[in-house]
């Protein structure tokens, strides 16, 4: 069997508390624990203290690009590259465009010292094979096994590098969910057709050459089961989705409101009101952007479709979502009870229920405050 592993956990399905819990469970194993964003490295912690009361001695959780130059570059980087790499040269497209591999000062760095974040990663495998391995083989000595979270983020030379160590028998633990890539660590040209949704296609092929074994956790402890049926439609082909959330509230699952009705419907239920982007029209009422929201829990949620989406609502056409699918699916994916889209029109998509007036509240009427469970 493979030492590494790939696990896809849907929205809600406690993917970093799981994360966590198997990092802590002994600690006599060095482990790391990695992730593109800030916020999810603070998340992290977070849940390790919630979980253990303390830091946890055995456990290091560093943002994904610390790890690659702390230690995946830095330690052996002569065999390249003289000057000191002192930091990472953020850029947000592509490099030096005309700069070719050989030439390795203008190809990998600006500024002389500081390595372009879209190809730190491939300076990292070039100094495994000019090491003859050694980069690698501190790696083994450094940490019993690395885990991985948001792994749908990965892009570029990244999945080069991955794969690559899962070869030289770095265990690796990879988790995330590939319908929510609402991040990308660089924009590099290499691995084009994996980026996004399609990283799925990365791991299957990991899987074929034996390299990883590749599992779903079907299920959610967030949503109820009409918001999961719903948010899996976005994904047909991927498996089904389990709710464990069985509360009822009276107001629950995925609904249609027409305008006039929105501002008595916000007094009394207190959604977090979602947009695709702040050019969203909102009619005036404060709101978060679809990508912010991820990573958060709320009762419910108030959606403000941009136009495109107003027209896959209206005629349930496939194509009409497709540029923002995933950001759809993590604003559909952030609440308990109720989803409601604020469309004038009737929608053709099954599971949507259009929204009446009631005049009794039902038993949980106000949201609690946002919390952040980095599921």
């Amino acid at each position: 069997m493979p030492s590494s592993d790939v696990v896809i956990c849907a929205a809600g399905g406690g993917k970093t508390t799981k994360i966590v819990a198997d990092a802590l469970a002994d600690p006599t194993q060095r482990v790391a624990i990695l992730t593109y964003t800030d916020n999810n490295v603070r998340g992290i912690r977070e849940c390790i203290v919630d979980q253990n009361r303390v830091p946890a001695a055995h456990i290091e959780v560093l943002s994904w690009f610390t790890f690659l130059l702390r230690e995946m570059t830095r330690p052996y980087q002569n065999v390249l590259y003289s000057e000191r790499v002192r930091g990472i040269h953020w850029v947000a497209g592509r490099s030096d465009p005309y700069a070719t591999a050989d030439k390795v000062g203008r190809y990998y760095f600006g500024n002389g010292d500081l390595v372009y974040s879209d190809k730190i990663a491939r300076f990292a495998c070039e100094c495994e094979i000019a090491s003859k391995g050694m980069v690698f083989a501190r790696l083994r000595e450094r940490f019993d096994r690395i885990y991985i979270d948001e792994i749908q983020d990965m892009a570029g030379y990244d999945l080069e590098l991955l794969e690559a160590m899962m070869r030289a028998g770095v265990n690796l633990s990879l988790v995330g969910d590939h319908r929510q890539p609402t991040f990308r660590t660089n924009y590099a040209g290499k691995n084009r057709g994996y980026g996004g949704y399609k990283i799925i296609k990365k791991f299957r092929e990991w899987q074929k050459k034996k390299l990883c074994s590749l599992d779903y956790q079907l299920h959610t402890h967030r949503c109820n089961q009409e918001i999961t049926d719903f948010a899996d439609a976005l994904y047909p082909a991927e498996p089904k989705t389990t709710s464990k959330n069985l509360i009822r509230t009276g107001h629950d699952g995925v609904f249609l409101i027409s305008m006039p009705d929105v501002a008595a419907y916000i007094a009394k239920y207190q959604p977090q009101i979602l947009r695709y982007d702040k050019n969203s029209d909102c009619a005036g009422f404060d709101a978060m952007n679809f990508g912010i929201s991820k990573g958060m829990t709320f009762d419910r949620v108030l959606i403000f479709p941009t136009k495109i989406m107003g027209k896959w609502l209206n005629t349930g056409v496939d194509s009409h979502i497709d540029g923002s699918r995933a950001k759809t699916y993590v604003a559909v994916t952030r609440a308990r009870y109720s989803v409601t889209f604020v469309h004038a029109k009737n929608a053709v998509l099954p599971g949507i229920t259009p929204y009446k007036q009631t005049r009794r509240a039902p038993a949980r009427a106000v949201a609690k405050p946002a919390q952040l469970d980095m599921s």
